[in-house]
Protein backbone atom coordinates (compact mmCIF):
# COMPACT_ATOMS: atom_id res chain seq x y z
CA UNK A 1 0.00 0.00 0.00
CA UNK A 2 1.47 3.81 -0.58
CA UNK A 3 2.29 6.63 1.63
CA UNK A 4 -0.81 8.12 0.66
CA UNK A 5 -2.90 5.50 1.60
CA UNK A 6 -1.28 5.42 5.22
CA UNK A 7 -3.02 8.68 5.27
CA UNK A 8 -6.42 8.27 7.27
CA UNK A 9 -8.88 10.73 8.35
CA UNK A 10 -12.15 9.74 10.00
CA UNK A 11 -15.17 11.85 10.09
CA UNK A 12 -19.00 11.36 11.52
CA UNK A 13 -21.07 11.00 8.20
CA UNK A 14 -21.54 11.48 4.90
CA UNK A 15 -21.79 15.00 4.69
CA UNK A 16 -18.74 15.52 6.54
CA UNK A 17 -16.78 13.55 4.64
CA UNK A 18 -18.34 15.39 0.87
CA UNK A 19 -17.80 18.65 2.89
CA UNK A 20 -14.23 18.12 3.48
CA UNK A 21 -13.28 16.58 0.50
CA UNK A 22 -14.93 19.64 -2.09
CA UNK A 23 -12.80 22.06 0.73
CA UNK A 24 -9.69 20.88 0.24
CA UNK A 25 -9.77 20.37 -3.14
CA UNK A 26 -10.05 23.97 -3.46
CA UNK A 27 -6.49 24.20 -2.20
CA UNK A 28 -4.47 21.01 -3.10
CA UNK A 29 -4.35 18.17 -5.84
CA UNK A 30 -7.41 15.95 -5.12
CA UNK A 31 -7.84 13.33 -7.86
CA UNK A 32 -10.15 11.76 -9.09
CA UNK A 33 -9.38 8.29 -8.88
CA UNK A 34 -9.53 6.31 -5.30
CA UNK A 35 -5.42 5.59 -5.90
CA UNK A 36 -4.90 9.20 -6.55
CA UNK A 37 -6.50 11.11 -3.17
CA UNK A 38 -4.11 12.12 -1.10
CA UNK A 39 -6.21 10.99 2.41
CA UNK A 40 -8.58 7.99 2.91
CA UNK A 41 -11.55 9.67 4.50
CA UNK A 42 -13.72 7.48 7.19
CA UNK A 43 -17.19 7.76 7.18
CA UNK A 44 -17.76 6.31 10.79
CA UNK A 45 -21.64 6.70 11.03
CA UNK A 46 -21.29 9.04 14.06
CA UNK A 47 -19.21 10.30 16.83
CA UNK A 48 -20.09 8.38 18.84
CA UNK A 49 -18.50 5.07 17.13
CA UNK A 50 -15.82 7.10 16.88
CA UNK A 51 -15.36 8.12 20.41
CA UNK A 52 -15.93 4.21 21.41
CA UNK A 53 -13.71 2.75 23.22
CA UNK A 54 -10.73 0.85 21.33
CA UNK A 55 -11.91 1.95 18.13
CA UNK A 56 -9.15 5.05 17.59
CA UNK A 57 -6.01 2.80 19.87
CA UNK A 58 -7.26 0.24 16.92
CA UNK A 59 -7.18 2.46 13.87
CA UNK A 60 -3.47 4.22 15.45
CA UNK A 61 -1.73 0.53 15.87
CA UNK A 62 -2.56 -0.63 12.08
CA UNK A 63 -0.09 -0.80 10.13
CA UNK A 64 -1.99 0.73 7.30
CA UNK A 65 -2.27 4.08 8.97
CA UNK A 66 0.79 6.13 9.35
CA UNK A 67 -1.00 9.40 9.60
CA UNK A 68 -4.59 9.64 11.63
CA UNK A 69 -6.66 12.67 11.56
CA UNK A 70 -9.84 12.96 13.20
CA UNK A 71 -12.45 15.52 12.94
CA UNK A 72 -15.62 15.77 14.96
CA UNK A 73 -18.23 18.20 16.65
CA UNK A 74 -18.36 19.74 20.02
CA UNK A 75 -21.22 19.55 19.96
CA UNK A 76 -23.09 21.33 23.12
CA UNK A 77 -19.52 21.22 24.80
CA UNK A 78 -16.16 21.24 23.47
CA UNK A 79 -14.61 20.54 26.87
CA UNK A 80 -15.69 17.54 27.20
CA UNK A 81 -15.65 16.36 23.77
CA UNK A 82 -11.47 17.21 23.86
CA UNK A 83 -11.01 15.92 27.31
CA UNK A 84 -12.59 12.16 25.79
CA UNK A 85 -10.62 12.57 22.76
CA UNK A 86 -7.57 13.32 24.83
CA UNK A 87 -8.17 10.32 27.44
CA UNK A 88 -8.62 7.85 23.95
CA UNK A 89 -5.25 9.00 22.38
CA UNK A 90 -3.08 9.20 25.85
CA UNK A 91 -1.97 5.40 25.65
CA UNK A 92 -0.39 5.94 22.55
CA UNK A 93 0.48 10.00 22.65
CA UNK A 94 1.49 10.31 26.22
CA UNK A 95 2.77 14.00 25.30
CA UNK A 96 -0.15 15.20 24.12
CA UNK A 97 -1.14 18.57 25.20
CA UNK A 98 -4.00 19.42 28.35
CA UNK A 99 -5.51 21.76 25.86
CA UNK A 100 -6.01 21.68 22.25
CA UNK A 101 -4.44 25.59 20.40
CA UNK A 102 -7.01 26.93 18.04
CA UNK A 103 -4.82 25.98 15.42
CA UNK A 104 -5.68 22.22 15.82
CA UNK A 105 -3.56 19.68 17.05
CA UNK A 106 -0.60 17.81 15.52
CA UNK A 107 1.31 15.74 17.09
CA UNK A 108 3.99 12.74 16.43
CA UNK A 109 5.09 9.74 18.88
CA UNK A 110 7.81 7.60 19.42
CA UNK A 111 6.59 4.61 17.24
CA UNK A 112 6.65 7.38 14.31
CA UNK A 113 2.93 8.08 14.15
CA UNK A 114 1.24 11.16 13.40
CA UNK A 115 -2.52 12.11 14.74
CA UNK A 116 -4.25 15.39 14.29
CA UNK A 117 -7.05 16.08 16.23
CA UNK A 118 -10.30 19.30 14.68
CA UNK A 119 -13.06 19.90 16.90
CA UNK A 120 -15.48 21.46 14.68
CA UNK A 121 -16.00 24.32 14.47
CA UNK A 122 -12.79 26.12 15.89
CA UNK A 123 -11.21 24.14 18.72
CA UNK A 124 -12.75 25.91 21.40
CA UNK A 125 -16.62 26.85 20.86
CA UNK A 126 -19.57 24.82 20.91
CA UNK A 127 -20.63 23.74 17.40
CA UNK A 128 -20.50 21.42 14.59
CA UNK A 129 -19.69 21.14 10.94
CA UNK A 130 -22.69 23.41 10.57
CA UNK A 131 -21.46 26.18 12.68
CA UNK A 132 -18.45 26.00 10.12
CA UNK A 133 -19.65 26.04 7.03
CA UNK A 134 -21.72 29.15 7.61
CA UNK A 135 -18.57 31.06 8.00
CA UNK A 136 -18.42 30.33 4.12
CA UNK A 137 -20.73 32.16 3.65
CA UNK A 138 -19.53 34.60 0.46
CA UNK A 139 -19.31 38.19 2.16
CA UNK A 140 -21.56 39.59 -0.76
CA UNK A 141 -24.12 37.01 0.82
CA UNK A 142 -24.35 38.45 4.16
CA UNK A 143 -27.86 39.98 3.79
CA UNK A 144 -29.53 36.89 2.87
CA UNK A 145 -27.72 34.64 5.42
CA UNK A 146 -28.62 37.32 8.05
CA UNK A 147 -32.53 37.06 6.74
CA UNK A 148 -32.04 33.01 6.94
CA UNK A 149 -31.02 33.18 10.78
CA UNK A 150 -33.95 35.38 11.64
CA UNK A 151 -36.04 33.43 9.64
CA UNK A 152 -35.12 30.42 11.70
CA UNK A 153 -36.11 32.38 14.73
CA UNK A 154 -38.93 33.40 14.11
CA UNK A 155 -40.01 29.93 12.98
CA UNK A 156 -39.20 28.85 16.54
CA UNK A 157 -40.91 31.59 17.84
CA UNK A 158 -43.94 30.49 15.85
CA UNK A 159 -43.61 26.87 17.58
CA UNK A 160 -41.41 25.35 15.19
CA UNK A 161 -39.79 21.82 16.52
CA UNK A 162 -36.12 22.08 15.88
CA UNK A 163 -33.84 21.93 19.17
CA UNK A 164 -31.75 24.83 20.23
CA UNK A 165 -28.26 22.07 19.81
CA UNK A 166 -29.49 21.67 15.84
CA UNK A 167 -29.68 25.59 15.49
CA UNK A 168 -26.41 26.29 13.43
CA UNK A 169 -27.90 23.11 11.00
CA UNK A 170 -31.29 25.02 9.96
CA UNK A 171 -29.56 27.90 10.15
CA UNK A 172 -26.98 26.93 7.14
CA UNK A 173 -30.06 24.29 5.35
CA UNK A 174 -32.40 27.70 5.22
CA UNK A 175 -29.91 29.46 3.39
CA UNK A 176 -28.97 26.91 1.43
CA UNK A 177 -32.69 26.49 0.18
CA UNK A 178 -32.62 29.56 -1.08
CA UNK A 179 -29.68 29.35 -3.42
CA UNK A 180 -30.14 28.25 -7.29
CA UNK A 181 -30.38 25.57 -7.70
CA UNK A 182 -31.85 25.10 -3.65
CA UNK A 183 -30.88 22.80 -1.27
CA UNK A 184 -27.49 21.81 -2.60
CA UNK A 185 -25.30 19.11 -0.78
CA UNK A 186 -22.83 20.64 1.82
CA UNK A 187 -19.95 19.16 -0.41
CA UNK A 188 -22.03 20.67 -4.08
CA UNK A 189 -22.16 24.13 -2.45
CA UNK A 190 -18.80 24.16 -1.94
CA UNK A 191 -17.95 22.57 -5.40
CA UNK A 192 -20.13 25.43 -7.26
CA UNK A 193 -18.67 28.05 -4.50
CA UNK A 194 -21.95 28.75 -3.30
CA UNK A 195 -20.30 28.21 0.09
CA UNK A 196 -16.87 29.97 -0.21
CA UNK A 197 -13.66 27.19 0.00
CA UNK A 198 -11.26 30.18 -0.43
CA UNK A 199 -13.06 32.06 2.66
CA UNK A 200 -10.29 33.23 5.23
CA UNK A 201 -12.55 31.75 7.62
CA UNK A 202 -11.49 27.92 6.45
CA UNK A 203 -7.87 28.88 6.56
CA UNK A 204 -7.18 27.52 9.71
CA UNK A 205 -8.83 24.54 8.92
CA UNK A 206 -7.09 24.23 5.73
CA UNK A 207 -3.50 24.85 7.64
CA UNK A 208 -4.46 22.32 9.97
CA UNK A 209 -5.09 19.58 7.06
CA UNK A 210 -2.63 20.45 4.93
CA UNK A 211 0.30 20.29 8.06
CA UNK A 212 -0.82 17.32 9.20
CA UNK A 213 -0.60 15.10 6.37
CA UNK A 214 1.99 17.25 4.90
CA UNK A 215 0.53 18.48 1.88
Amino acid sequence: MGTANRKHLLVEGHDDLYAIVQLMAAHVPWGNTKEERPVVIEQCGGVENILATGFISTKLKSREVETLGIVVDADADFTTRWARLRSLCLGQFPEIPETVAPGGLVIDNAQGKRLGIWIMPDNSSRGMMETFLGFLVPDGEEPVWRKAQAAVREALELGAKCRDAHLDKSNIHTWLAWQDPPGQSFGTALLQKILDPKSSHAGPFVTWFRTLYRL
